[in-house]
């Protein structure tokens, strides 16, 4: 029984492979610059606008966490 899934990244794997020669540093380099583009691209399409937030979420999650679990001592 063949699990088509497999099938179609291995098959994906290999074209990529030959579109760069079987060189793995090509690869790397492509995968690299991809994920660059990428990025950048989710960069400018996110808006500069400071987004509204309630006062709790201007201190960091270790500042919350800080002040909601103060420490109690036993009399």
């Amino acid at each position: 029984m063949k699990n088509e899934i497999i099938e179609e990244v291995r098959e994906a794997r290999a074209a990529l492979a030959a579109e760069h020669g079987y060189d793995r540093q090509k690869i790397y380099e492509w995968a690299r610059a991809t994920t660059a583009a990428h990025k950048q691209a989710q960069r400018n399409t996110s808006p500069n606008k400071k987004l509204e937030t309630t006062g709790g979420a201007r201190k960091s999650a270790v500042a919350r966490k800080r002040h909601v679990r103060t420490a109690r001592l036993s009399a």
